[in-house]
């Protein structure tokens, strides 16, 4: 296998790769959004809970509860974060810290009240303590596909320079050209997210049927009679 044959078999390989790990968080980020509308709904009981309470602690208890409503799917990003999933990991954290927080401020009182809202509140925990491990679970995925991209992007540029200089013009050059040159603005439009939801993974599998084709051809026109 010469250079570039590798750079070829590799680049597909590279995206096969990538469009699992986006299927991956397809899959997984539903789930954790569906957690944080649990989340939610023990903020809002929360509150609910706190309208009969009064106190020196309830300003604080209050700030608490704005910072947990909060979470991060309910803001503009409808892109996949492909470099991952860092903050949301972080904030996470924070917010259980937040949660516990509030348990420990709770934990000393021995009302009916009381006890109703630290419940409010370890749900909280717990329902972000999976969100978390899932959001874990899409970064491993994504991750060393963030980290490869470079390689990926400068196999790509190979190719496209291979095609263009030791391929002669026809129409099979020319259609391996707008393929590998489809692929390229891909990975550019990666750099800034891809949608978080099916169309990724049929963008990503669009662009594996081309690279496909492309690379059929590819074979052909630079080992001719192989």
């Amino acid at each position: 296998m010469n250079t570039f044959d590798f750079a070829n078999e590799a680049l597909r390989r590279d995206l096969a790769a990538y469009s699992h790990a986006l299927r991956t968080i397809v899959e997984s980020l539903p789930q954790a959004q569906a957690l944080c509308d649990q989340a939610l709904k023990e903020v809002r009981l929360a509150k609910a809970l706190l309208a009969f309470a009064s106190g020196p602690q309830i300003t604080e208890l209050g700030q608490i509860f704005y910072k947990l409503s909060n979470l991060w799917p309910y803001r503009e990003r409808p892109y996949a974060r492909t470099l991952g999933f860092e903050e949301e990991i972080a904030e996470a954290k924070g917010l259980r810290d937040e949660a516990l927080r509030g348990v420990r401020m709770l934990a000393r009182h021995g009302d009916a009240l009381s006890s109703e809202v630290i419940t409010c509140l370890t749900n909280i925990d717990r329902h972000l303590q999976e969100e978390q491990r899932l959001l874990e679970e899409c970064h491993a995925s994504i991750r060393p596909h963030a980290e490869n991209m470079d390689m990926t992007r400068k196999r790509l540029d190979l190719l496209i320079a291979a095609v263009d200089a030791r391929m002669p013009f026809s129409a099979t050059q020319q259609s391996a050209l707008k393929a590998y040159g489809a692929a390229a603005d891909l990975l550019r439009d990666w750099e800034n997210g891809v949608p978080l939801d099916d169309q990724g993974v049929a963008i990503l599998d669009r662009c594996l049927d081309i690279l496909s084709d492309a690379g059929t051809a590819f074979t052909a026109g630079l080992n001719p009679g192989r």
